[in-house]
């Protein structure tokens, strides 16, 4: 508000400097300059003409030699002069001597001197304008002493008493703003209206009574509150400035004082007009007062605030520069001695301080902080303002510590907001406020603290702050809101139930002062809105969260796209609608929330203050959507919104834990996705730290502490360290004992504690784990009222531990307990809910049990039902899905129910999900190996047991492979498609390349990375989810296009056939129910049962094979026992059978001594082999023996994939039978590797010969070099690539134009990791990953005379992951592998038959036009063996 108007004005001073009587004729000229200077300084504010009025007037005063007797007019003048410099320069002497001055001149002008009341009257003004810099009460006395001298020299008794009372109402106003006192105030207004009622109409002395009595109402609504008051105020300021019409000196002054009543009744109405007035008429009286005017400062102050004010409604940022900017300018028209400099100072720093909140910028905070220092030094107690200058620093402190956690600045604000107070004692008008500011602190300090002190004294201030603003006080509602919100942080410490009801009717109460256009209204909304959203958390009342959403949803509607608070409202809007989801299931509201949370932070750019609150808003709700559909781009954005977030928050921001946790939380949530076990590492590294900022009683702890221990729990899971289960223990009864009740976090607590005894108990058996974890999970119960979502988590959580305890106990009513609290929680959920997934997988392994332990079919059926409903829930996580498939369709499959084909059906249809394109190929097969191995081979086991062989196939080739399926995808040409749809596959194409060279990317970490590297690899994977999205999406809008329906789904039957046009396809399937051959022909599929064979015998093969290869030619003797019994375990199914058994169990029978051969081993293998499979398959296709035998291929699935079955047969003295000598035998991965079209490369024959006679850590192979040669001798030198100790940059970078590559050294398979499985080179390996990057498009056949490069995973033998299928994925029609080692010597007799063979295929008479034929590589390869054999050389 403007300063006081006194009851005369300046300009009368002029009128006795106009009225004096010359006494000298060269003093008269000087005065009449200095009198011309004061006229020039009231028209164009020079203070050069201050400055020579006052030297004239001094001039005029040294022609009269005694000081006592000085003309009146030029004390008068000088002290004008004087009273003007200090008012443009703040210099207090000069309104020091311009007091001396005025009292000289009262004692010497006569009390019958007409302009005696005039010079009383400016003395007074004068004193009271000290006493407002300095606060001395002797000014003050002085000034009013001043005023009732007045009152003697009126002209009228009437005019004498109105101006009598005029001057008491002032003095009682002056005391008002000192004291607050109510009573003096309206006091003071009566007295202003009773003098006004005496006045006479004319009286000059009316004008300022306008002012005076305005100002005095206005005092009274900002008191009071009444808004009769504040329109009364403006209506006599609109008077007063009809008197003052353009171009009055004093207008300026009228239009400033009308602007701020304005600007305060638009902060209480928020009527736009009144704003937009007031800024107009600051900018009316800005123009009065060009440069050098010595109230310019004042009016761009004033222009600046309005403008300011703007800004906060309208978000105009021209508004807010254009305030900083005058206020700077103000600034320099305000030097340190200016007695408003601290004004000015503040009010740039809390427009700065907007700034900042806006932006971020760090310098408009650390100025603000400055010039509030600088402010505060400047205003020394008791200094009236100081009061005002604490708390505005302390406010700028508050947020600085909200941004850099550094606890001195929080502390030096509480300090200040105490001193405050001191200096604002009762009736003070401003203690309300100040009571507030301090309370507002000490709660901020609690919640870094934890010290319930703080809290405690915070909501005893704000009760006083409230006692002091009863209706209608303006800032009642604003001490509502912040009194609820303290109340609202104790009931989330404490669960006091009575503290949360309070707040609600504190909030609404607040909301209900507050008009349908008040500025701070919608703000009140998200306030309301936020205390019943936690009351539906205690309550699960559903109209308590739809009533906050409605809140929500106004308050946005009214905060324009421009609005600086809209941010704030989308946030609040969408985490109240996620709240909602959570709650409800419906997924709309999930997308709704995420989408505000994205548009909250694109008005959010760095480095906004609020950006990384922004960030973990979004990350949580796409996290939440994440747990409900499973996409893995949700979880993966979320954990790099998270990781900006903390990177914004570095310590010891007060912020940081909670980054910490939510962070730590999203990474848990992955590893249990994916199970990177770095992943959970860092998470149970966040949530310490997060645990380290958060000492004991910080707010805060609790959730801490169950964090770490579910992490730790997760990790026992995986690892078994005991360290870990006790740790996470421990954590949950700390975090518990933190949570007395009623407290509203103590029922996660207690089935937090719950699920960790539980385990503890199934590792250790201790009885009191369980009953004490039961225990919990009832209490948990109970403080879940009805219909509250919490409840269904906790009746699950109960369910599984009365499960456990009727596994032990076998009592029937624990079981029956547990089935039905499963069933309560799932009718607890919404349909469609995404945990009906994992509470029916819960329910439905319940159900299993009873069946067990009863045998009643209900049981059964019931279970098979949950189970269905688990893992077709579409919300769910395909994990989680593909879990709950599993299971139905093993139980269905145990009692040969109808729903286990489609059980097996949905499970393999789930896989893809399971290694989306996204991953990497490490990850796509780390995912690979939960759930799938076997999956496949069960379905088709299940199928032919119904006799649908054809679908048989078709699950296996679906549900097999899938690595390289989903990798070949990338790699299709899709030439069908460009005929059809041009841009669509431009855009398919583009995704693919983009993808394929994705998968390749490394994604390994390490200890050492930095937090940028880390989250620029987060960030890769979020670019890759996206692609992911954007090619199922465009698979999608292809098949929809005519004749692309089934475009790259997995192929049907019909399609699959075509691949037996050069030979039948024999599938080799083995399962946990028995073994079966599935011949596929071109007409048809011919299903062969393997009765003699089943899954453990077939293991037992491949353990057996593998210790013969494992040794050279003699057993040791350690070996002996090992063999021993994995002979016993297989069948004796003939006399030949057992002739080729009986030398094993001779020698191994026998004493140490005796030496069993690994021919002997062979021989034995080989022969069950031929007699309980392959001689089966010949019989059914009528085959006979030839030297020119037909094609065949194996396609082997399960452990038949590690076995020899070209080899196959009877190897005795007397009876010869051989696979060889029925068919020339090839394997394939999939049927589908046999689909691919076999063009002829377009480029000229070359063959890439790779030896390795010594490589770096290996045994010597020096026959590699006679294999060389050998080729040599075979293909002509121009077509030859030699490469010998070859580097892996030499070998990729001719891999691409080869035509044959050729490798003769060691292999080596990666028993942990396949993608590592390799080529050993000179230089290091050549490894499976590596060889994936190659597109070769003119590989026509690779030969890997390499040990082990035919050889899979143990653990996805399904998989086929090994160095021969590698290149064929990479674009090699054909490859020639090896199962195990090869005898060194062995290698160039088959490379000189093999490729003698194959080029005597090609029969060309041109250089130009050699190229073997590759397509009989399999013939080649056979005649090969047969020479080989025929030299009767060791298996």
């Amino acid at each position: 508000m403007g300063e006081k108007c006194q009851l005369d004005n300046s300009s009368t001073e002029y009128d006795i400097v106009a009225a004096a009587s010359s006494d000298n004729t060269e003093a008269s000229k000087l005065r009449k300059f200095a009198e011309n200077a004061l006229i020039s300084v009231n028209q164009s504010a020079q203070l050069s003409s201050l400055d020579t009025a006052a030297m004239l007037y001094r001039e005029t005063l040294l022609f009269h030699s005694d000081p006592h007797h000085q003309p009146l007019s030029s004390l008068s003048g000088l002290a004008t002069a004087l009273s003007a410099r200090f008012r443009h320069t703040g210099h207090m002497p000069n309104l020091d001597e311009a007091i001396s001055l005025l009292c000289e001149a009262v004692k010497a002008c006569p009390e019958s001197n007409t302009h005696h009341i005039t010079l009383l009257n400016n003395l007074s003004a004068a004193l009271a304008t000290r006493f407002g810099q300095t606060g001395q009460l002797l000014d003050l006395q002085e000034a009013v002493k001043r005023r009732h001298d007045v009152l003697q020299f009126t002209d009228t008794i009437k005019e004498r008493e109105a101006y009598r009372v005029f001057s008491f109402a002032t003095h009682l106003l002056e005391q008002v703003q000192q004291s607050g006192r109510m009573t003096e105030l309206e006091t003071a207004i009566s007295l202003f209206r009773k003098g006004l009622a005496l006045m006479p109409i004319h009286s000059p002395h009316r004008l300022p009574a306008y002012i005076n009595l305005a100002e005095a109402l206005h005092a009274h609504f900002e008191l009071r509150g009444k808004h009769e008051d504040l329109d009364e105020a403006i209506l006599l300021h609109r008077e007063a400035l009809e008197l003052r019409p353009a171009p009055h000196p004093d207008r300026s002054s009228f239009l400033e004082d009308l602007a701020i009543a304005l600007q305060t009744r638009f902060e209480q109405s928020g009527q736009h007009e009144d704003l937009e007035e007031a800024i107009l008429f600051n900018r009316q009286a800005l123009e009065l007062r060009p440069a050098p005017h010595p109230d310019r400062s004042s009016s761009l102050n004033s222009l600046a605030n309005t403008l300011a004010i703007r800004f906060q409604q309208s978000g105009q940022h021209e508004d807010l520069e254009e305030a900083i900017l005058l206020h700077r300018e103000a600034l320099e028209l305000r030097p340190p001695s200016h007695p408003d400099r601290s004004s000015s100072l503040n009010n740039l720093a809390n427009t700065l301080q907007i700034r900042f909140e806006q932006s971020g910028q760090r310098e408009d905070l650390d100025d603000a902080i400055l010039f509030h220092r600088e402010a505060l030094a400047l205003l020394p107690s008791p200094h009236s303002d100081r009061s005002s200058s604490l708390s505005n620093f302390a406010s700028v402190l508050c947020i600085r510590f909200k941004q850099s956690g550094q606890h001195g600045d929080l502390d030096e604000a509480i300090l200040f907001n105490r001193e405050a107070l001191e200096l604002r004692p009762a009736p003070h008008p401003d203690r309300s406020s100040s009571l507030n500011h301090l309370a507002n602190t000490l709660a901020i300090k609690f919640k870094q603290s934890g010290q319930h002190e703080d809290l405690e004294e915070a909501i005893l201030l704000h009760r006083e702050a409230l006692e002091l603003r009863s209706a209608p006080h303006p800032n009642r509602s604003s001490s509502l809101s912040s009194l609820a919100s303290a109340l609202d942080i104790r009931f989330g410490q404490s669960g006091h139930r009575e503290d949360l009801e309070e707040a609600i009717l504190f909030n609404r109460e607040a909301l209900e002062l507050l008009p349908a256009t008040h500025p701070g209204r919608f703000s009140s909304m998200d306030n309301l809105a936020s205390t019943l959203a936690i009351r539906f958390r205690q309550s699960g009342q559903r109209e308590d969260l739809d009533e906050a959403i409605l809140f929500h949803r106004e308050a946005l509607e009214h905060r324009p796209a421009s609005h600086p608070g809209r941010s704030s409202s989308l946030n609040n809007l969408a985490n109240t609608l996620a709240i909602r989801f959570q709650q409800s299931g419906q997924h709309e509201d999930l997308e709704e929330a995420i989408l505000f949370n994205r548009k909250a932070l694109e008005l959010m750019p760095a480095p906004h203050p609020d950006r990384s609150s922004s960030l973990n808003s979004l990350a949580n709700t796409l996290q939440t959507r994440f747990e409900q559909l499973g996409h893995h781009e949700d979880l993966d954005d979320a954990i790099l919104f998270h990781r900006e977030a903390l990177e914004l928050r570095p310590a010891p921001h007060p912020d940081r834990s909670s980054s910490l946790n939510c962070l730590g939380n999203a990474l848990q949530t992955r590893f249990e996705q994916l199970g990177h076990h770095e992943d959970l590492d860092d998470a149970i590294l966040f949530h310490r730290e997060a645990l380290e900022f958060r000492p004991a009683p910080h707010p805060g702890r609790s959730f801490s502490l169950n964090n770490l221990g579910n992490a730790l729990k997760t990790r026992f899971e995986q690892l078994g360290h005991y360290e870990d289960l006790d740790g996470a223990i421990l954590f949950h009864r700390e975090a518990l004992e933190l949570r007395p009740a009623p407290h509203p976090g103590r029922s996660f607590s207690l089935d937090n504690l719950g699920n960790a005894l539980q385990t503890r108990f199934e590792q250790l058996g201790h009885h009191e784990d369980l009953d004490d974890a039961i225990l919990f999970h009832r209490e948990a119960l109970e403080l879940w009222p009805a219909p509250h979502p919490g409840r269904s988590f906790s009746l699950n959580n109960l369910g599984n531990a009365l499960k456990t305890r009727f596994q032990r106990s076998g009592q029937r009513e624990e079981l029956g307990g547990a089935i039905n609290a499963y069933h309560e929680s799932l009718s607890a959920l919404p349909i469609g809910h995404p945990y009906t997934c994992s509470h029916s997988f819960d329910l439905g392994q319940a159900l299993a049990y009873a069946y067990s332990y009863t045998h009643e079919s209900k049981y059964l059926d019931e279970a098979l039902a949950a189970f269905r409903v688990s893992a077709t829930c579409e919300t769910a996580s395909p994990p989680a899905r593909l879990r709950a498939a599993i299971l139905w369709a093993y139980h269905a499959d145990h009692v040969d129910d109808e729903s286990a084909l489609d059980a097996y059906k949905v499970a393999i249809e789930i896989l893809p999900h399971r290694a989306m394109l996204a991953l990497d190929l490490q990850s796509r097969q780390q995912a690979l190996t939960i759930g799938s191995n076997g999956l496949a081979r069960n379905a088709a086991a299940c199928a032919i047991r119904s006799g649908q062989y054809g679908k048989a196939v078709e699950l296996l080739e679906e549900g097999r492979a899938v690595f390289w399926s989903q990798a070949l995808q990338l790699r299709t040409p899709m030439m069908d498609l460009l005929e059809i749809a041009p841009d669509l596959w431009k855009r398919l194409r583009n995704i693919s390349l983009v993808l394929d060279q994705g998968s390749l990317r490394d994604t390994s970490r390490s200890l050492s990375d930095t937090p940028q590297k880390v989250m620029s690899m987060e960030q890769e994977k979020s670019r890759f989810r996206r692609l992911n999205e954007q090619w199922t999406a465009a698979l999608e809008e292809v098949r929809r296009l005519k004749g692309f329906h089934d475009f790259l789904r997995p192929r049907r039957l019909s399609t699959l056939q075509r691949a037996a046009v050069n030979g039948p396809v024999v599938v080799l399937n083995t399962s946990n129910t028995g073994c079966a051959a599935l011949i596929l022909n071109l007409t048809g599929v011919q299903h062969v049962p393997l009765p003699d064979l089943n899954l453990n015998k077939v293991t037992v093969l491949v353990k057996l094979i593998r210790q013969a290869i494992a040794q050279d030619a003699l057993l040791p003797d350690s070996s002996h026992a090992r063999v021993k019994g994995l002979v016993q375990q297989l069948p004796l199914l003939s006399d030949t059978l057992q002739l080729l058994r009986r030398p094993l169990e001779r020698h191994l029978g026998r004493a140490l001594d005796t030496s069993v051969h690994t021919d002997d081993i062979f021989r034995y293998a080989l022969g069950i082999l031929w007699e309980s499979v392959v001689e089966s398959v010949i019989r059914s296709l009528d085959l006979e023996k030839s030297n020119v035998p037909p094609n065949l291929w194996w396609c082997p699935t399960g452990p038949f994939a590690f076995l020899p079955i070209h080899a196959a047969g009877l190897y005795l003295t007397y009876i010869k039978e051989s696979t060889s000598d029925y068919v020339v035998s090839s394997y394939t991965p999939t049927i589908s590797a046999l689909l691919g079209d076999i063009a002829p490369p377009a480029n000229s024959f070359k063959m890439m010969v790779v030896i390795q006679p010594n490589t770096p850590g290996q045994k010597s192979l020096p026959y590699t070099r006679d294999e060389l040669h050998k080729i040599e001798a075979r293909v002509p030198d121009d077509r030859l690539i030699k490469l010998v100790s070859a580097s892996t940059k030499d070998v990729t970078w001719n891999l691409p134009k080869s035509s044959i590559a050729h490798f003769a050294c060691h292999g080596q398979q990666h028993p942990q990791n396949p993608l590592e499985s390799a080529l050993l080179l000179q230089d290091g390996p050549l490894s499976v990953s590596q060889i994936m990057r190659q597109p070769i498009p003119n590989g026509s056949l690779a030969f890997l005379s390499a040990c082990e490069t035919g050889m899979g995973d143990d653990n996805l033998p399904d998989e086929v992951i090994h160095l021969g299928a590698t290149l064929l994925f990479a674009g090699f029609r054909g490859v020639v592998a090896t199962m195990w080692s090869i005898a060194d010597p062995d290698g160039p007799k088959i490379a000189d038959t093999f490729y003698e063979n194959l080029f005597k295929q090609n029969g060309s008479s041109t250089a130009d036009s050699f190229r073997p034929d590759t397509t009989q590589a399999a013939r080649a390869l056979h005649l090969s063996v047969a020479k080989l054999r025929s030299e009767k050389v060791s298996f």
